[in-house]
């Protein structure tokens, strides 16, 4: 361990894959929010800036978890959210929020109708490596 992370970072987390004995890599958890869109797309730049022209915070993106939390009690209105990409090259990663609406068909009720939701604030957790 050198010096230097220790200046960078007074708080020091072990990151182990299930089955590795060593971490054979340093490693950083980045979170943060981010709102969806016009399309239900919630987008997170992993940068210094947490904006598309900033310095990237990691090198490569292991692994990245996004979720909502809705306070609606209607279950066919709550948003629901699930990862969409990560891409490294363009420093972020990405998430589709949606929700559910009831479909009428021959008149039964049924869902599956997906509908992309804006405006809903998305928690996002990264885990990567970086160059030092």
């Amino acid at each position: 361990m050198s010096i230097e992370i220790i200046k960078l970072a007074p708080t020091l987390l072990h990151v182990f894959k299930a089955g590795e004995l060593i971490p054979k890599t340093e490693k950083r958890i980045i979170y943060g929010q981010a709102t969806s869109d016009a399309n239900g797309i919630a987008t997170l730049y992993v940068t210094d800036n947490a904006l598309a022209n900033g310095n990237p915070l990691l090198s490569t993106i292991d692994f990245a978890v996004s979720s909502v939390y809705s306070t609606n009690a209607s279950i066919n209105l709550r948003p629901r959210v699930q990862m969409r990409e990560k891409n490294i090259a363009a420093k972020y990663v990405s998430a589709n929020v949606t929700n559910i609406s009831g479909v009428t068909v021959l008149g039964i009720s049924v869902l599956g109708s997906e509908n992309p939701v804006s405006g809903v604030i998305v928690d996002f957790m990264v885990l990567g490596s970086f160059d030092h």
